[in-house]
């Protein structure tokens, strides 16, 4: 006996791909993952879809959204045939939230609710759909949901900060800042964080407190300036406070910022100038 030890073989290549994904070396990664699926076709089912998995992860690392989802359904497959009702549910998921940021919001949508059929009380899938929900233009459903998946867990930020912005956009601006101040004293990622607080700055100004709300607004515009929700929102606020001058030039600016705006928010923005320009036609 020497003492030394030995690391365990790298039976399924897991460590081959790691480290081309670490080095950014995706070609390499995607080229090993297949190498694995043929090795393991005759063999595992499981390890199988797990390698799909994999596969689909590199695809969407590389802004390949469409092999990523072909990958994604591959392995939802196997799951199904499995009976692994979680892990299909992972999937779905997924899937959705690729359909997600393409802007597909009624598909995400769609998919996550069979994730939750799945999986009853998958918080995340639940606050996928939510987010959906609302982007597709239906808030009410989106409170509602958001609702659920609160009583499963009181503290998810995700699902705090959503139902938050929900209500400032609906003008019940105390329960909003209540929703929004606990979501961002807990970890939201950079996005999130920027529209939790953009709607909390029009929470505040819905309060009647234009000075915390002017402040919160210049820091996130400052943070992100073309960030089309931010700009949105800020118009709206120019709206409340009274401020004719900046309410067309924040729409305008929200029209053309990215992200895009849903289709349900670009209504939204249209609608308000329009009336801008009805009132500018009567004075």
């Amino acid at each position: 006996m020497t003492g030394a030890t030995h690391a365990a073989p790298d039976q399924d290549g897991s460590q081959e791909v790691d480290s081309a994904v670490d080095e950014g070396d995706l070609a390499t990664a995607k080229k090993n993952i297949a190498d694995q699926k043929v090795r393991q076709a005759s063999g595992d089912l499981r390890r199988f879809a797990n390698a799909s998995l994999r596969h689909a992860e590199v695809a969407r690392t590389a802004g390949d959204s469409s092999g990523s989802e072909r990958y994604f359904r591959e392995a939802l497959s196997m799951f199904i045939v499995l009976d692994d009702r979680y892990s299909a549910a992972r999937a779905l998921s997924m899937i959705a939230d690729l359909r997600y940021l393409d802007g597909d919001y009624l598909a995400a949508a769609d998919l996550n609710r069979q994730a939750v059929e799945r999986m009853p009380g998958d918080v995340q899938a639940l606050t996928g759909l939510a987010y959906a929900q609302w982007r597709a233009g239906s808030p009410a459903d989106a409170e509602a949901t958001f609702n659920e998946v609160l009583r499963w867990d009181s503290r998810m930020a995700l699902a705090l900060a959503g139902r938050g912005q929900i209500r400032a956009d609906l003008g019940r601006y105390d329960y909003a800042l209540d929703d929004l101040d606990q979501a961002l004293a807990l970890q939201l990622a950079r996005e999130a964080e920027t529209d939790a607080r953009s709607a909390r700055a029009l929470a505040l100004a819905g309060l009647g407190r234009a000075a915390e709300a002017h402040e919160e607004l210049a820091a996130i515009l400052e943070r992100d300036p073309k960030r089309a929700r931010s700009r949105l929102r800020a118009g709206r606020i120019a709206a409340i406070l009274g401020e004719q001058d900046n309410i067309r030039s924040e729409i305008e600016l929200a029209l053309s910022g990215q992200p895009a705006l849903s289709s349900a928010e670009r209504e939204a923005a249209r609608r308000v100038l329009l009336a801008l320009r009805a009132d500018k036609q009567s004075a």
